[in-house]
C-alpha cells in the first residue's frame, strides 16, 4: 500500500510521517476485515464451521451435539472381619484412583454389607463426565468417604460410559452424513434414523435381507457400549409403528468391536508428552466415535484427526495397525492404546 502510494505520489514516503502512520493503521483494518469476513464464510457451510455455528447447522439436519457424559459401575466395599449387624453404604460415599489426579466415583444408591459378609458391591457413578472416568478392573482402590468399618474397596469390573462432549470433528462427520443418504420412509437411511431418535442410542447401522426378502436389522449401540434391554425394546417399538407395509425391520444389539491404537509420534516444541499423550487419545476416541456403522476404519483418515491436535509434527503407525471394513452390524470402539512420544 505505501509503495502503490509513493508511485502515485511520485516521491518517498518517510516512515515517522502522519501519512505513513496513517496507512499502515488502514493496512491493518483492511486485514482485520477480510479476516473476519473469511471466518465468516467458513461458518457458513458445515465442511468448515466451528463450535456454536456448526450446532446451528447441524441442528438445520435434526442432529444435535452429543453432551459429555459420566462413566458408571460398581465398586465392592470390604470389611476386615465379618460383623453380626449390617453395615450401610449410604448414597454419596466417595471411592477414587491411586493416581496424581485421582478420578473420584460417588455410590448412586443406598446399599449395606450384610450381617456376616465381608463385602458387597454398590452403584457408582464419576463425579465429572470425561473419558478419565472410565477404569480399567482394581483401580478405585482408595476409599475417602465411606463408613468407618470399611478397610478396603475396589472395583471388580470395567466401570465404562464416560465421554467428553462430542468434538467438531465428529458432529461435522454426523452433519455431512446426513446430506449424503437422506431418509425417504422406505430406506435404511430412514431406520437409521429412527434409531437414533431413541435416548441412549449413539451409533445405529442397518443391514437388509436378514431374513429374507423385505426383512432388515437395525444394530444399536450406545456410546462404547452396549444399550440396554429398555433402550432396544423402545427401538423396536419404534420401528414397529413407523416400518412401511410389507416389511419386518427389527432392532438388535451391535457387536462392539475394539480397535487398539500403537504407534510413536513427534511432538512439536512446547508440548508435554503427557499432554500429547492425551490429545492423541482423544483424537483416537473422536475418530471412532465419528464412524457411522458400515464405515471402515481408515488409517489415512485417523492420520488426519492426529495432525489436526496440532500437538505433533509427524506420526507412525506400527505394523499391526492395518485398515479394517466396516459392517453394518458392527461399532468400532477404543481398546488398548500404546503411544510413544519423541522429540
Amino acid at each position: 500500500m505505501k509503495a502503490r502510494y509513493e508511485q502515485e505520489r511520485g516521491h518517498e514516503v518517510d516512515d515517522a510521517s502522519d501519512i505513513a502512520i496513517r496507512l499502515r493503521v488502514l493496512a491493518g483494518e483492511i486485514y482485520n476485515m477480510e479476516t473476519t469476513l473469511d471466518w465468516t464464510r467458513r461458518q457458513l457451510f458445515a465442511a468448515t464451521a466451528t463450535g456454536e455455528h456448526l450446532d446451528a447447522l447441524a441442528a438445520q439436519r435434526g442432529i444435535t451435539r452429543r453432551p459429555a457424559t459420566k462413566s458408571h459401575g460398581k465398586v465392592a466395599f470390604r470389611l476386615a472381619e465379618t460383623l453380626n449387624y449390617a453395615v450401610p453404604i449410604p448414597r454419596g460415599s466417595v471411592v477414587a484412583t491411586d493416581e496424581a489426579v485421582p478420578v473420584r466415583f460417588v455410590t448412586v444408591e443406598d446399599g449395606e454389607i450384610p450381617q456376616a459378609t465381608y463385602s458387597a458391591e454398590v452403584a457408582v457413578e464419576a463425579e465429572e463426565e470425561g473419558q478419565r472416568g472410565n477404569i480399567l478392573v482394581n483401580a478405585a482402590t482408595v476409599p475417602v468417604s465411606v463408613p468407618a468399618p470399611v478397610v478396603a474397596v475396589g472395583n471388580y469390573s470395567l466401570i465404562t460410559g464416560g465421554s467428553d462432549g462430542e468434538s467438531d470433528n465428529s458432529l461435522r462427520s454426523r452433519i455431512l452424513a446426513s446430506y449424503t443418504a437422506l431418509p425417504n420412509g422406505v430406506n435404511a437411511a430412514y431406520y437409521r434414523a429412527l434409531a437414533l431418535s431413541v435416548d441412549g442410542v449413539a451409533n445405529a447401522g442397518v443391514v437388509e435381507r436378514t431374513d429374507g426378502y423385505g426383512t432388515a436389522t437395525v444394530y444399536v449401540c450406545g456410546l462404547r457400549e452396549a444399550v440396554s434391554d429398555e433402550v432396544l425394546g423402545q427401538v423396536n417399538a419404534l420401528l414397529s409403528e413407523n416400518d412401511c407395509v410389507g416389511a419386518m425391520v427389527t432392532a438388535a444389539h451391535a457387536t462392539l468391536q475394539a480397535v487398539n491404537l500403537n504407534l510413536s509420534v513427534k511432538r512439536l516444541s512446547g508440548y508435554a508428552a503427557a499432554d500429547v499423550r492425551e490429545a492423541i487419545r482423544d483424537a483416537f476416541s473422536d475418530y471412532l466415535e465419528s464412524l457411522q456403522m458400515g464405515s471402515g476404519f481408515r488409517l489415512s483418515v485417523l492420520g488426519k484427526f492426529l495432525l489436526d491436535t496440532g500437538c505433533i509434527e509427524s506420526y507412525q503407525f506400527d505394523s499391526t495397525m492395518q485398515d479394517i471394513n466396516g459392517s453394518g452390524s458392527r461399532c468400532f470402539v477404543p481398546g488398548a492404546m500404546s503411544i510413544g512420544v519423541t522429540g
